[in-house]
Protein backbone atom coordinates (compact mmCIF):
# COMPACT_ATOMS: atom_id res chain seq x y z
CA UNK A 1 0.00 0.00 0.00
CA UNK A 2 1.13 3.37 -1.24
CA UNK A 3 0.48 6.23 1.75
CA UNK A 4 -0.22 9.62 -0.39
CA UNK A 5 1.14 12.08 2.42
CA UNK A 6 -0.80 14.87 3.20
CA UNK A 7 2.48 17.25 2.26
CA UNK A 8 1.43 15.54 -1.38
CA UNK A 9 -2.24 16.23 -1.36
CA UNK A 10 -1.55 19.43 -0.38
CA UNK A 11 1.47 20.78 -2.61
CA UNK A 12 -0.15 19.21 -5.30
CA UNK A 13 -2.33 22.37 -6.65
CA UNK A 14 1.51 25.11 -5.74
CA UNK A 15 2.99 23.66 -8.59
CA UNK A 16 4.75 26.59 -10.12
CA UNK A 17 3.34 27.96 -13.74
CA UNK A 18 5.61 26.45 -16.60
CA UNK A 19 8.57 28.58 -17.49
CA UNK A 20 8.31 30.04 -13.61
CA UNK A 21 11.52 29.67 -11.36
CA UNK A 22 10.88 27.38 -8.38
CA UNK A 23 13.55 29.74 -6.75
CA UNK A 24 14.80 33.33 -8.22
CA UNK A 25 16.41 35.64 -6.58
CA UNK A 26 16.28 39.54 -8.25
CA UNK A 27 18.89 42.27 -7.40
CA UNK A 28 19.82 40.69 -3.66
CA UNK A 29 22.04 42.93 -1.48
CA UNK A 30 23.56 42.22 1.59
CA UNK A 31 25.16 44.63 3.80
CA UNK A 32 27.69 43.88 6.74
CA UNK A 33 28.78 46.78 8.03
CA UNK A 34 29.34 48.88 4.31
CA UNK A 35 30.71 45.89 2.93
CA UNK A 36 28.53 43.39 0.38
CA UNK A 37 28.43 39.98 1.11
CA UNK A 38 26.33 39.35 -2.11
CA UNK A 39 26.32 41.97 -4.76
CA UNK A 40 22.88 42.47 -6.79
CA UNK A 41 22.92 38.68 -6.98
CA UNK A 42 19.86 37.59 -9.26
CA UNK A 43 19.84 34.14 -10.30
CA UNK A 44 17.21 31.45 -11.22
CA UNK A 45 16.55 27.84 -10.88
CA UNK A 46 13.88 25.27 -12.54
CA UNK A 47 11.82 22.91 -10.98
CA UNK A 48 13.29 19.71 -11.06
CA UNK A 49 17.03 20.87 -11.61
CA UNK A 50 19.81 19.39 -9.77
CA UNK A 51 21.78 23.05 -9.04
CA UNK A 52 25.35 23.83 -7.48
CA UNK A 53 26.52 26.91 -5.85
CA UNK A 54 30.32 27.22 -5.91
CA UNK A 55 32.76 29.70 -5.31
CA UNK A 56 35.93 30.68 -3.59
CA UNK A 57 36.00 31.41 0.35
CA UNK A 58 34.79 34.58 0.85
CA UNK A 59 32.44 34.40 -2.64
CA UNK A 60 28.76 35.00 -0.33
CA UNK A 61 27.65 31.14 -0.53
CA UNK A 62 27.16 30.93 3.12
CA UNK A 63 25.36 34.50 2.73
CA UNK A 64 23.09 33.10 0.04
CA UNK A 65 22.28 30.13 2.10
CA UNK A 66 21.12 31.95 5.19
CA UNK A 67 19.47 34.44 2.74
CA UNK A 68 17.11 31.57 1.17
CA UNK A 69 16.54 29.75 4.34
CA UNK A 70 15.32 33.00 5.61
CA UNK A 71 17.73 33.41 9.07
CA UNK A 72 18.79 36.92 7.27
CA UNK A 73 17.13 39.49 5.17
CA UNK A 74 18.00 41.07 2.37
CA UNK A 75 19.45 44.91 2.70
CA UNK A 76 17.80 44.83 -0.88
CA UNK A 77 16.26 43.10 -3.46
CA UNK A 78 13.72 39.85 -3.64
CA UNK A 79 13.67 36.16 -3.40
CA UNK A 80 10.91 34.36 -4.82
CA UNK A 81 9.83 30.46 -4.24
CA UNK A 82 7.29 29.39 -7.07
CA UNK A 83 7.08 33.08 -8.23
CA UNK A 84 6.14 34.10 -5.05
CA UNK A 85 7.82 36.93 -2.83
CA UNK A 86 9.14 35.28 0.47
CA UNK A 87 11.68 37.69 1.28
CA UNK A 88 10.23 38.27 4.54
CA UNK A 89 9.00 34.78 5.61
CA UNK A 90 10.49 33.16 8.34
CA UNK A 91 11.83 30.06 8.01
CA UNK A 92 9.15 27.99 9.18
CA UNK A 93 7.05 29.67 6.99
CA UNK A 94 9.17 29.03 3.82
CA UNK A 95 9.35 25.18 5.54
CA UNK A 96 5.66 25.38 4.47
CA UNK A 97 5.74 26.62 1.03
CA UNK A 98 7.99 23.65 0.25
CA UNK A 99 11.44 24.22 1.09
CA UNK A 100 13.60 21.78 3.40
CA UNK A 101 16.94 22.26 4.93
CA UNK A 102 19.66 20.56 5.46
CA UNK A 103 22.70 22.18 7.33
CA UNK A 104 26.23 21.79 7.47
CA UNK A 105 26.12 21.27 11.52
CA UNK A 106 23.92 17.88 11.47
CA UNK A 107 19.88 18.52 13.48
CA UNK A 108 20.28 14.79 14.80
CA UNK A 109 19.41 13.41 18.38
CA UNK A 110 22.85 11.43 19.17
CA UNK A 111 20.70 9.93 22.28
CA UNK A 112 17.54 8.75 20.27
CA UNK A 113 17.07 5.75 17.28
CA UNK A 114 16.84 6.44 13.85
CA UNK A 115 12.73 6.00 13.85
CA UNK A 116 12.82 8.62 16.63
CA UNK A 117 14.63 11.10 15.09
CA UNK A 118 12.24 10.54 11.97
CA UNK A 119 9.45 10.90 14.55
CA UNK A 120 10.02 14.17 15.07
CA UNK A 121 9.55 16.18 12.14
CA UNK A 122 6.77 13.18 11.43
CA UNK A 123 4.67 13.94 14.48
CA UNK A 124 2.54 16.61 13.63
CA UNK A 125 1.52 15.57 10.36
CA UNK A 126 0.48 11.73 11.05
CA UNK A 127 -0.79 9.33 13.07
CA UNK A 128 1.48 7.15 14.90
CA UNK A 129 0.02 4.03 12.83
CA UNK A 130 1.31 5.53 10.18
CA UNK A 131 5.13 6.21 10.73
CA UNK A 132 6.08 2.76 10.33
CA UNK A 133 5.50 2.79 7.10
CA UNK A 134 6.97 6.45 6.23
CA UNK A 135 10.23 5.97 8.18
CA UNK A 136 10.76 2.68 6.18
CA UNK A 137 10.36 4.54 2.71
CA UNK A 138 12.25 6.95 4.10
CA UNK A 139 15.03 4.83 5.05
CA UNK A 140 15.07 3.35 1.59
CA UNK A 141 15.70 6.76 -0.18
CA UNK A 142 18.46 7.68 1.98
CA UNK A 143 19.91 4.14 1.88
CA UNK A 144 19.57 2.99 5.47
CA UNK A 145 17.45 -0.06 5.19
CA UNK A 146 17.02 -1.70 8.46
CA UNK A 147 18.69 0.61 10.63
CA UNK A 148 15.64 2.28 12.52
CA UNK A 149 16.36 0.67 15.61
CA UNK A 150 19.62 1.81 15.47
CA UNK A 151 21.01 4.61 18.26
CA UNK A 152 21.80 7.81 16.27
CA UNK A 153 25.57 7.79 17.96
CA UNK A 154 26.54 4.40 17.09
CA UNK A 155 26.18 5.59 13.18
CA UNK A 156 29.16 6.49 10.88
CA UNK A 157 29.74 10.58 9.63
CA UNK A 158 28.12 9.38 6.13
CA UNK A 159 24.87 7.98 8.46
CA UNK A 160 24.49 10.78 10.41
CA UNK A 161 24.39 13.26 7.43
CA UNK A 162 22.04 10.75 5.31
CA UNK A 163 19.51 10.58 8.40
CA UNK A 164 19.88 14.82 8.48
CA UNK A 165 19.27 14.48 4.87
CA UNK A 166 15.97 12.08 5.36
CA UNK A 167 14.99 14.47 8.15
CA UNK A 168 14.75 16.98 5.29
CA UNK A 169 12.90 15.20 3.03
CA UNK A 170 10.75 13.79 5.45
CA UNK A 171 7.52 16.21 4.61
CA UNK A 172 8.54 16.16 0.90
CA UNK A 173 9.24 19.11 0.40
CA UNK A 174 9.68 20.33 -3.71
CA UNK A 175 13.17 22.49 -3.07
CA UNK A 176 15.81 20.97 -0.94
CA UNK A 177 18.54 22.79 0.39
CA UNK A 178 21.98 21.46 0.85
CA UNK A 179 24.99 22.89 3.26
CA UNK A 180 28.17 20.84 2.05
CA UNK A 181 26.16 17.79 2.32
CA UNK A 182 29.75 15.43 1.80
CA UNK A 183 31.50 17.37 4.44
CA UNK A 184 34.40 15.21 6.63
CA UNK A 185 33.32 11.92 4.59
CA UNK A 186 35.80 9.47 2.72
CA UNK A 187 35.14 8.77 -1.24
CA UNK A 188 32.71 5.72 -0.73
CA UNK A 189 30.50 7.86 1.66
CA UNK A 190 31.01 10.74 -0.62
CA UNK A 191 29.82 8.60 -3.81
CA UNK A 192 26.94 7.06 -1.67
CA UNK A 193 25.66 10.79 -1.13
CA UNK A 194 25.67 11.86 -4.64
CA UNK A 195 23.85 8.81 -5.35
CA UNK A 196 21.25 9.55 -2.98
CA UNK A 197 20.96 13.28 -4.60
CA UNK A 198 20.77 11.82 -7.99
CA UNK A 199 17.88 9.28 -7.10
CA UNK A 200 15.68 12.31 -5.10
CA UNK A 201 16.09 14.67 -7.52
CA UNK A 202 15.11 11.40 -10.30
CA UNK A 203 11.94 11.59 -8.32
CA UNK A 204 11.73 14.84 -9.43
CA UNK A 205 12.69 16.92 -6.36
CA UNK A 206 15.01 20.41 -6.87
CA UNK A 207 17.94 19.89 -5.11
CA UNK A 208 20.09 23.19 -4.65
CA UNK A 209 24.00 22.05 -2.77
CA UNK A 210 26.48 24.73 -1.44
CA UNK A 211 29.63 23.37 -1.60
CA UNK A 212 33.74 22.94 -2.35
CA UNK A 213 34.73 19.60 -2.72
CA UNK A 214 34.95 19.81 -6.73
CA UNK A 215 35.38 16.06 -6.80
CA UNK A 216 31.94 15.61 -5.14
CA UNK A 217 30.19 18.50 -7.43
CA UNK A 218 31.33 16.61 -10.52
CA UNK A 219 30.08 13.01 -9.44
CA UNK A 220 26.55 15.08 -9.31
CA UNK A 221 26.51 16.33 -13.50
CA UNK A 222 24.65 19.16 -12.20
CA UNK A 223 24.43 23.04 -13.58
CA UNK A 224 26.85 24.64 -11.60
CA UNK A 225 26.64 28.48 -10.83
CA UNK A 226 30.11 29.89 -9.65
CA UNK A 227 29.83 33.16 -6.81
CA UNK A 228 32.40 35.79 -6.78
CA UNK A 229 32.57 38.51 -4.44
CA UNK A 230 28.98 38.37 -3.65
CA UNK A 231 27.95 38.17 -7.62
CA UNK A 232 26.94 35.64 -9.95
CA UNK A 233 30.48 34.87 -11.62
CA UNK A 234 29.91 31.99 -14.26
CA UNK A 235 27.09 29.54 -14.90
CA UNK A 236 26.62 26.26 -16.80
CA UNK A 237 27.62 22.62 -16.41
CA UNK A 238 29.93 21.47 -14.62
CA UNK A 239 32.46 20.31 -17.50
CA UNK A 240 31.98 24.09 -19.09
CA UNK A 241 32.72 25.39 -15.32
CA UNK A 242 36.07 23.71 -14.56
CA UNK A 243 37.01 24.40 -17.86
CA UNK A 244 36.53 28.14 -17.61
CA UNK A 245 39.39 29.97 -16.98
CA UNK A 246 38.20 33.25 -15.38
CA UNK A 247 37.04 30.37 -12.70
CA UNK A 248 40.35 28.60 -12.51
CA UNK A 249 41.68 32.38 -12.42
CA UNK A 250 39.74 33.41 -9.08
CA UNK A 251 40.05 29.95 -7.29
CA UNK A 252 44.18 30.38 -7.69
CA UNK A 253 43.65 33.95 -6.48
CA UNK A 254 44.67 35.51 -9.64
CA UNK A 255 41.16 37.44 -10.23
Amino acid sequence: MKIKTKTQTRRSASIPAIGVPIIETRNVIKDFGGVHATDNLSLAIQPGELHCMIGPNGAGKSTFFKLLMGTIRPTSGTIHLKGQDITRLEPHQRARKGLGIKFQNMQVYQELTVFQNFFVPLRRHYKPREMPELVDRLLRRIHMTGLEDELVKNLSHGQQQWLAIGQAIALEPEVLLLDEPAAGMGPDETASTAKILNELNADGMTVIVIEHDMEFIRSLHSRTSVLHLGTLFAQGSFEEIEQNEDVLSIYLGKA
